[in-house]
C-alpha cells in the first residue's frame, strides 16, 4: 500500500549534475566580491573556456528591460544542482536573503511546470510569462528585496576585457589584428543574414518542413544533454544581434511545429539549428 501511495516526481526535479556547461543551463556564478549567484548560460565558447551568462534578478521578469550578458570563465561556474548547492544558498542568504529565496522559488516552479508539461520554453521565457506571475508576486509581498549590484561591475569588467592595453601599458600589448579582421568580415555575414530574403526563405522552409536540414535532424535525434557547438561569430554583439533576429523568426513557427521541439525550447532550437543554417547559407552566397 505504501508503494502505491508513492508518487513519482517529474524527472526534471531529479536532475543529476551534468558533465558540461551548455546554453540554457542554470548555474551558480562567482563574480568579483559577490557570493555565488544563480545565472542562465546564453552561449558557450569551449575553445576560449568562456561562457556568456545572465544573472537571475528582478529585472529578468520585465520584458521591456534589456538583459545584459556577461562573459565569464567556465571555472567560475558551478552547476545549479552541484553538491555545494545548499552551502552556496546559505552564503548568499547572509546578505541577500529575500532575493536569493526569490530566485530559488522561480527556478523550482519553472522546473515543476516544465516537468509536468504545463510550460514549454527557456527559463528566460518563463520569467516574462504570465504563468510565473503568482510566484513572483508571492515573493514580492514580503520585505523589499536587495540584489547584488552587479550591473556597474559588469560594465567595468567589459571595458577591462576590451581595453587590456590601457590597463597594462607597460606590456605594450598589440591589438589582435586578425580578430579585428575576422569581426569586420563577419559584419557582412551578419548584415546579409538580417536583411537578405534568401536566408529568411531558407530558414522558413526548414521550419515548415519543406527543406531537409542535417542540423534539425541531429537536434531531434540528440539526447537531452547536447554537445556545445561553436557559434562561428566571435563578437558578442554580433552574436547577440543574430540570435535575437533568429529567435524572433522562430516565433513564426506554428503550435504543432513547436511540439516537435524538445520541451518547446526555442533558444536551443535557434542556437543548434537556425544559427548554423543561416551562417552556412550566407557563406555560400557571399
Amino acid at each position: 500500500e505504501e508503494d502505491e501511495e508513492d508518487e513519482e516526481l517529474p524527472s526534471i526535479l531529479l536532475q543529476q549534475e551534468p558533465l558540461t556547461v551548455e546554453p540554457g543551463m542554470l548555474v551558480w556564478c562567482k563574480f568579483q566580491k559577490y557570493p555565488y549567484w544563480p545565472a542562465v548560460v546564453k552561449y558557450v565558447r569551449q575553445k576560449r573556456k568562456k561562457a556568456s551568462i545572465v544573472f537571475i534578478e528582478e529585472s529578468l521578469s520585465d520584458p521591456t528591460s534589456k538583459k545584459k550578458s556577461l562573459s565569464v570563465g567556465l571555472r567560475t561556474l558551478k552547476h545549479f544542482d552541484c553538491e555545494e548547492k545548499q552551502t552556496l544558498t546559505d552564503k548568499a542568504k547572509e546578505d541577500y536573503g529575500n532575493a536569493i529565496d526569490w530566485c530559488i522559488a522561480l527556478i523550482q516552479d519553472y522546473r515543476i511546470r516544465v516537468g509536468c508539461g504545463s510550460f514549454a520554453g527557456s527559463f528566460e521565457d518563463y520569467c516574462t510569462a504570465d504563468i510565473s506571475c503568482p510566484v513572483r508576486k508571492e515573493i514580492q509581498r514580503g520585505p523589499s528585496m536587495i540584489f547584488p549590484v552587479i550591473e556597474r561591475e559588469m560594465e567595468e569588467e567589459s571595458q577591462s576585457e576590451t581595453t587590456p592595453a590601457k590597463q597594462q601599458p607597460s606590456k605594450k600589448m598589440l591589438p589582435d589584428r586578425t580578430r579585428a579582421a575576422r569581426d569586420k568580415a563577419n559584419e557582412k555575414l551578419v548584415d546579409y543574414i538580417m536583411k537578405n530574403k534568401k536566408v529568411e526563405k531558407h530558414l522558413l522552409a526548414i521550419m515548415k518542413g519543406k527543406k531537409k536540414s542535417r542540423w534539425l535532424q541531429d537536434f531531434l535525434n540528440a539526447s537531452q544533454c547536447l554537445t556545445c557547438i561553436e557559434t562561428y561569430l566571435e563578437d558578442e554583439e554580433q552574436c547577440e544581434m543574430v540570435m535575437t533576429y533568429l529567435k524572433n523568426m522562430s516565433d513564426q513557427m506554428s503550435s504543432s511545429s513547436l511540439e516537435t521541439l524538445k520541451n518547446g525550447d526555442r533558444t536551443r532550437f535557434t542556437l543548434d539549428v537556425l544559427l548554423p543554417e543561416a551562417i552556412i547559407c550566407t557563406i555560400s552566397a557571399v
